[in-house]
């Protein structure tokens, strides 16, 4: 059997006051996706750990069955989105414009953390910072556009340093220290210091070149998400299946990209128009031969970190109403496990946060999780939903147990204790993987 992953990215949240204590899942009006909860099996997952927020590229890479400790961060995952070239012995960082205005007590206070619509500005802007050493470290700064970039530190840099943008929390723009945990001392310390004095040298250097009037300067580049060259085993030799993605997200594209999968872009055409030609699409990628397909909805994330649970519930009815497509290209293929859940939750309810101010934070519970199709074990749950899915017979996983349950669902797991090849795999072995007697 093949394999359909669905990912709705942010799709759990938190109940909302607006909503009379619902989510916005709960609350929308979702017969499609209620037809496929009650035609599988349901359950509650945690990618990591109960209470932990991750991002969708770490989320996505535990669901894989990758250890944590070989995530590569999504600074470089981002570049490979971007076509950079990683060398080894690189670290690579996701660098942003923003606006600073130095305080009385000299921190630098954040005006603005996303420079949108002034390209030609960040343009000349970059070519300003483009290059510079420090301590025998080269940094090279690489504009993408949207006032975004990376930032490539080579000659013996560590990657073990931290993050300088404080992710929309009220703090300061951040000095970059060495982690805790660096194994390389020396390095990481000399990189963070190194760090520091190239991001004063490129404020000094953006200071001295004119912005737009009455706009607020472009003036400081925030840091975060440093990480070597990703190494990842391939997902086809660690899950045995041929795999295609259709992601709507740049730093997802870069995972899976490092993860050998044929990565698709398809063009935004509106929530639900989007979704209806992604689901076309998925359909056509599991009859050219692959065996799993992953289709990633960026919505209804943006609604969330809006804070507006209104929007968050529109959305999702956008998206179940796209899901009739689902229904008549994809549910009647016999042969197919359709696994439709989220990332992560993306509250749009925090108890200090205003509603319509944004956030880029994620929170910890739980997400649903259905799997549907073949012989699965149907339960009771009739809706998708936080609530109804932890009463169903998948009970609470995480990340690590995820693709084990759809191998077992798609009839493909081997019987653990077996070893018909030297690597121990979970799938069956194809027959160009055996070596006969």
């Amino acid at each position: 059997m093949r394999v359909l992953l669905i990912i709705f990215d942010g799709l759990a949240d938190r109940p909302a006051p607006e909503l009379d204590g619902k989510t916005p899942l709960e609350a929308a009006r979702t017969p499609n996706l209620d037809r496929l909860a009650a035609e599988g099996i349901n359950g509650l997952m945690h990618p990591k750990s109960p209470g932990y927020p991750l991002g969708s590229p770490l989320a996505l890479h535990l669901m894989f069955g990758y250890p944590e400790d070989e995530f590569p961060d999504r600074g470089p995952l981002l570049a490979s989105a971007r076509g950079l070239s990683i060398a080894p012995g690189d670290v690579v960082l996701a660098a942003r414009f923003a606006s600073v205005e130095k305080q009385p007590d000299g921190r630098l206070r954040l005006l603005q953390r996303f420079i949108r619509g002034r390209e030609q500005e960040c343009t000349r802007l970059a070519g300003t910072i483009a290059k510079h050493e420090i301590d025998g470290l080269s940094f090279r700064y690489v504009y993408a556009g949207n006032g975004d970039g990376n930032l490539f530190i080579t000659g013996g840099a560590s990657f073990q340093i931290t993050d300088t943008d404080p992710l929309g929390l009220d703090l300061p723009v951040l000095r970059s220290q060495p982690r805790l945990e660096a194994s390389e001392t020396p390095a990481a310390r000399r990189s963070a210091n190194a760090l520091n004095q190239y991001l004063t040298w490129a404020h000094s250097q953006l200071a001295t070149v004119a912005g737009q009037d009455d706009a607020a300067p472009i003036n400081f580049l925030i840091t975060k998400w440093a990480g070597p060259k990703p190494q990842y085993e391939p997902f086809a030799e660690r899950w045995g299946m041929q795999a295609a993605s259709l992601p709507d997200e740049e730093v997802v594209s870069g995972l899976m990209l490092e993860l050998g999968f044929l990565v698709e872009q398809i063009e935004d055409a509106g929530l639900e128009a989007d979704l209806r030609r992604r689901l076309t699409r998925a359909r056509e990628r599991l009859s050219d031969g692959h065996e799993f397909v992953h289709l990633h909805s960026k919505y209804p994330d943006p609604m969330s970190h809006d804070n507006e649970p209104l929007r968050v519930r529109d959305a999702i009815e956008a998206l179940d109403a796209a899901m009739e497509a689902y229904g008549q290209l994809l549910a009647p293929d016999p042969d197919l496990i359709t696994v439709l859940t989220t990332d992560h939750t993306t509250p749009s309810v925090w108890s200090h946060h205003p509603r319509g101010q944004f956030s880029d934070q994620h929170s910890g519970e739980e997400v649903p999780l259905v799997v549907r199709g073949g012989n699965v074990r149907v339960d009771g749950v009739k809706e998708l939903g936080e609530r109804a899915a932890a009463s169903g017979a998948l009970g609470h996983l995480r990340g690590e147990d995820f693709m084990p349950v759809l191998l077992n669902a798609a009839e493909r797991a081997n019987m653990w204790e077996t070893r018909p090849t030297p690597a121990r795999r979970l799938y069956r072995p194809r027959p160009d993987q055996i070596e006969p007697f």
